[in-house]
């Protein structure tokens, strides 16, 4: 999702776009995002207007959970905005009608090569806005007006009317700005923490993989993988995410006819990959897997427990340093209690995210770093019985 500048980042980036398109077949001409009644034409100058006249609701998004939002948790709902804008050309002269219409022309066929923004577009024209790192595409489409629509625009507009295009940008989604409630995980499940037991069916002669034994691990800890004919050839595991690469482990060894086990890098990056087991086969082909989810977790790195004073506003400004990287189009938060706080500056050098807690309470506070969704480790690897570890946590004074 993005912040309260995405508007402006949409009207910003369809009008570089219509800028780039439209100035290299008029020279010199000017896209401007004005109202229609404010748009003054200059001699013999030519114009191109791109004007945002209406904002509505997407009612199909209305009621969707937030990005990065896990079972449990409550957070408010997004702001899911349509936005519908105006494209009205300007010429003036004698040959200001075959002006106008050439420049519309080029205009539509601009937006028709671009039916969706692209992150790198939002990202070179509107570096203001973090919208280029929302999941969902801009897709911008040509909207028909009949006359009625026409005549009640521009009487609105008190302008003169002239030939012009409506497009939809859909959909902007905007996180609110109310914090939501990040509760912290159940520790145990059952009698003696063991909760379901399920087994999965033998059936099968393909190589299959079913399950990945502990979903949420560590960069260096072991991944367990589960499956069918897991012996048939050698394996070895490949590793894939939307921003890191692709990354492959070799060192698998096979443990039995449904169990691999697999050494994750040491400097393998936080969030969620895709994992596939590649087995080589005695005739040199190879058979791939289906694609299961693994959530690789971050490690915070600072000196915990982590000591953070309030300023006179009662703001406290927290450092935490982590083992691996963060790209910086992943949502990153910290977890300060049941507080989620959205990260404000990367570190990529010195890998530190910096955190800004508004109205904070002086206190002891569980600490968690979650990226993309997964979070840090909380329970204590030493205890016998599980339970939260005491340091992992800030103390706010």
């Amino acid at each position: 999702m993005s912040d309260a500048f995405a508007v402006a980042a949409v009207t910003e980036t369809l009008r570089a776009i219509l800028q780039g398109a439209v100035g290299r077949v008029v020279p010199g001409i000017m896209v401007t995002a004005l109202p229609p009644d404010e748009v003054v034409v200059q001699h013999p100058a030519a114009g191109l207007n791109i004007f945002l006249y209406q904002t509505s609701i997407d009612g199909g998004w209305l009621n969707a959970d937030p990005d990065g939002m896990r079972p449990g948790e409550t957070r408010r709902s997004m702001l899911p905005l349509v936005l519908h804008y105006l494209v009205t050309p300007y010429a003036s002269g004698d040959a200001a009608p075959s002006a106008a219409h050439r420049i519309l022309c080029v205009a539509m066929l601009a937006l028709l090569d671009h039916p969706e923004l692209r992150p790198a577009d939002l990202k070179s024209a509107a570096p203001f806005s973090n919208l280029h790192q929302q999941g969902e595409r801009v897709r911008i489409t040509h909207v028909p007006l009949g006359v009625e629509d026409n005549s009640k625009l521009w009487t609105a507009f008190q302008s003169q009317y002239r030939t012009s295009v409506a497009y939809e940008a859909r959909v902007v989604l905007i996180d609110s700005t109310l914090p939501g409630r990040a509760p912290l995980p159940v520790v145990r499940r059952g009698e003696d923490g063991r909760g379901l037991e399920a087994a999965a069916s033998a059936a099968g002669r393909r190589p299959a993989l079913d399950a990945i034994t502990v979903p949420v691990t560590l960069p260096g800890h072991d991944l367990v993988l589960t499956g069918q004919r897991l012996d048939a050839g050698v394996p070895s595991l490949r590793l894939a995410h939307s921003l890191h690469g692709n990354r492959l482990v070799q060192d698998v060894r096979k443990i039995s006819d449904t169990e691999v086990r697999a050494p994750l890098p040491d400097d393998l990056a936080a969030g969620t990959w895709s994992a596939t087991l590649v087995l080589t086969m005695p005739d040199g082909k190879e058979q791939a897997t289906k694609a299961l989810p693994v959530s690789i977790a971050p490690r915070i790195t600072s000196s915990l427990p982590l000591p953070v004073e309030r300023d006179a506003r009662g703001t406290a400004s927290v450092e935490v340093t982590c083992e691996t990287s963060v790209h910086p189009d992943q949502r990153v938060e910290l977890l300060v209690g049941e507080l989620p706080v959205p990260a404000e500056q990367f570190d990529r050098a010195t890998r530190t995210l910096r955190f800004r807690v508004a109205d904070a309470r002086p206190g002891r506070y569980a600490l968690r770093l979650r990226v993309d969704g997964v979070d840090s480790p909380l329970l204590d690897a030493n205890s016998a019985q599980p339970r939260f570890a005491a340091d992992t946590a800030v103390v706010v004074t």
